[in-house]
């Protein structure tokens, strides 16, 4: 039995837990350019709660991630809430061809620095997708929530 605890423990620690409640911890601000090249900064959604999508056009399991973002997005749409993708991309034309095909129709974003980005890096990003909810005081609530717990984590700060 404590051999079974221990390796239960070591599976644990290897892969880490995926979904993670964050203590209330100030959002790292940035700024990076949209499809037509203008600068969009997170702090300028401060007063809404915001999904924060970190993706690439290339990665699999982003593609199929996007999919249910699609889908919520509508139920959302007009509620205090704006979704926000940073595409991780070094080619704009390959992560403009995704969101075309994906129909991501909420704000997107493009760090072409891809990996060597300092805003992945301010904001630990060490896989994708990763996905942040953050408060309308601008503070990191929730990572890496997806599916139903996504919308149950969206749906309690929408209502605050």
């Amino acid at each position: 039995m404590c051999k079974s605890i221990l390796f239960s423990f070591f599976l644990l620690a290897s892969f880490g837990v995926s979904a993670q409640a964050l203590k209330q911890e100030p959002a790292s601000d940035f700024k990076l350019p949209n499809a037509k090249g203008d600068s969009i900064t997170l702090s300028q959604f401060r007063g809404k709660v915001v999904l924060l999508d970190f993706w690439a056009s290339w990665c699999g399991p982003c593609r199929v991630a996007n999919k249910h973002l699609v889908k919520i997005y509508p139920t959302y749409r007009n509620k205090n809430i704006v979704f926000l993708s940073v595409s991780l991309d070094e080619q704009p034309s390959d992560w403009l061809h995704a969101v075309k095909k994906d129909k991501l129709s909420w704000v997107q974003l493009i760090d072409k620095k891809a990996w060597n980005s300092p805003v992945a890096a301010a904001w630990d990003v060490n896989s994708i997708p990763s996905t942040f909810l953050i408060d309308q005081e601008g503070n990191v609530i929730a990572r890496n929530l997806m599916g139903s717990a996504l919308e149950s984590g969206i749906d309690k700060l929408i209502k605050q």
